[in-house]
């Protein structure tokens, strides 16, 4: 008797478990709970003295795919001002034509600041003010880097000077990543009919193939955190082949219709803020793992997106005298 009145006790237990359950709405929906917020964009450079800001919405697709909105979700009509210490700039709010409207079909919408020249070393505080929210961001530029190379006659004779190319490198302190390239200048023609052009040589060059047929594999540089180990001088090194393929590869192309003029080195320094966005954006993406947690970087209060700054200084080297 105890048995049995113990498995009706179950049974009802059951039964009120499963009623309990039919009238809950236990639905799994992937993209979680929805909270519109101000997504802005703004890297500041010394490429132009005109800095741009970004500005837009998130927005909560109808279905899964992301991808399938194809209205821009661009903020106009918002008071953006960016302050250093000694001048307060009001951005004004213009149009800039779309070169890529495979998703989008309007025009891009910005915020610039101009004449705005990028002043090295010092902090940029930037405010938005918007009927879509408030946001506020702080970045703090590197200062001015220098990049030196004394080795011109193995541009001009690389078949003599069979070398590799050596260039020394000074970073700010307040860089946290560097890219240094290199480009060899030349001019093709004569006359009125000259034309300036340039090549980026790769920082690393491997051979495929066997002994009668092969091909050349170019690696070039890519942003790289800073040494932990170092204070701000870096000693870096081209290699001879990788130059000698690309020189060889226009004497074949240009035959003697082709001059050297110089080559340029550009180093490129990028502030903590971008670094640790570009960071998080590639560095986890290899193709022997699935992550399904991607992390988000953001140093906007009041929304998502980056404030952030790089610096470019170069050095060219003058091949005609030589």
């Amino acid at each position: 008797m105890v048995c049995l009145e113990k498995q009706r006790l179950l049974l009802a237990a059951s039964l009120i478990a499963l009623l309990l359950a039919a009238g809950c709405d236990h639905s799994f929906d992937p993209r979680g709970p929805y909270v519109k917020r101000l997504v802005v964009y703004s890297v500041l450079s010394n490429r132009s003295d005109s800095q741009y800001v970004r500005i837009y919405t998130t927005y909560n697709p109808t279905g899964y795919d992301p991808l399938e909105n194809t209205s821009d979700t661009y903020v106009r009509n918002a008071k953006v001002t960016m302050t250093d210490d000694s001048a307060t700039y009001n951005l004004k709010e213009t149009v800039i034509p779309r070169d890529d409207r495979s998703r989008y079909s309007s025009d891009l919408v910005a915020y610039s600041a101009y004449p705005s020249p990028l002043r090295p070393g010092k902090q940029y505080s930037l405010a938005i003010t918007s009927d879509q929210g408030n946001a506020t961001a702080t970045v703090s530029v590197p200062g001015k880097g220098y990049i030196y190379n004394n080795t011109p006659y193995i541009f001009v004779n690389p078949r003599i000077s069979v070398e590799d190319i050596p260039v020394s490198v000074t970073l700010s302190s307040s860089a946290q990543a560097y890219l240094v390239r290199l480009y060899i200048n030349y001019d093709l023609g004569s006359g009125q009919n000259v034309e300036h052009r340039r090549l980026e040589i790769p920082s690393r060059i491997d051979s495929v193939g066997g002994s009668f047929q092969y091909t050349y594999l170019f690696t070039y540089p890519t942003l790289t955190r800073r040494p932990s180990n170092i204070n701000s001088s870096l000693n870096l090194v081209y290699p001879w082949a990788a130059y000698f393929a690309i020189y060889r590869g226009l004497e074949a192309q240009y035959a003697i219709w082709y001059k050297l003029t110089s080559a340029t080195f550009i180093l490129t320094q990028v502030e903590t803020n971008l670094y640790n966005y570009y960071n998080v954006a590639n560095g986890f993406r290899d193709p022997y793992s699935i992550r399904e947690d991607q992390p988000d970087y953001t140093n906007i209060a009041g929304g998502f997106g980056v404030f952030g700054a790089m610096v470019e200084d170069s050095v060219v080297v003058d091949l005609q005298a030589r």
